[in-house]
């Protein structure tokens, strides 16, 4: 009988150790964010609460309007639209988060609308380093040309990734966000970020692409 117990904690024994290296070895990261609640009402797509990254980083999402309030049924949402088209063929653009400067930008890159990216999505005082003239608009619209490839390249890649949280958005003081493919997702990219900047009227514009 003793022989048989010493047998079954020798047994108990090595299952423990087999374990141990599948189970002790392996370290995680969470990362905590907390976004506006307006990031949901007005994005063109569910934001998950939660997701993990490739290098296996989790993470979390908290709303804060949903935190403090509770969570608002989706019949309650406004609808939004980025780009209205009027009857005249003057078109208005919206944005009210830095998602819909990228999706915007995007829009007036394929449709090489340079003068509607000028005039409404472009920061003044990006408008300003650039000279708010003529001249300044020709420079502007110089580079836009220019690069225009490169440019769409990588806006299509941060709107593609923006559902699966392959873009970090980060605040950096004075109303501007500054949204960046991941380091794992940058490769063969000439540019990376886009900053963009919350204007007096609230709609938020494009400040510079790096």
């Amino acid at each position: 009988m003793m022989r048989r117990r010493l047998s079954n904690l020798k047994l108990m024994i090595l299952a423990c150790c087999a374990c141990a290296p599948l189970t002790g070895c392996q370290e995680y990261r969470t990362e905590y964010h907390t976004r506006p609640g307006f990031y949901e009402k007005a994005s063109a797509f569910d934001l998950p609460s939660e997701v993990v990254l490739d290098d296996g980083t989790r993470v979390v999402y908290a709303d804060r309007s949903k935190v403090s309030q509770g969570a608002r049924p989706a019949s309650a949402r406004k609808r939004f639209s980025l780009r209205e088209e009027h009857e005249n063929g003057d078109v208005t653009l919206n944005a009210v988060i830095p998602e819909h400067v990228l999706v915007n930008t995007l829009i007036c890159l394929r449709r090489e609308e340079y003068s509607l990216l000028w005039e409404q999505m472009l920061a003044e005082s990006t408008r300003q380093a650039y000279g708010n003239d003529k001249k300044g608009y020709e420079q502007f619209e110089s580079y836009m040309r220019k690069y225009r490839t490169d440019l769409g390249r990588t806006l299509t890649r941060m709107v593609k990734g923006l559902p699966h949280q392959q873009v970090a958005m980060a605040s950096m003081g004075d109303g501007i966000t500054r949204c960046a493919l991941r380091s794992q997702f940058s490769d063969g990219f000439k540019f990376t970020r886009v900053d963009a900047v919350r204007e007096d009227d609230g709609q938020m514009r494009l400040l510079m692409i790096k």
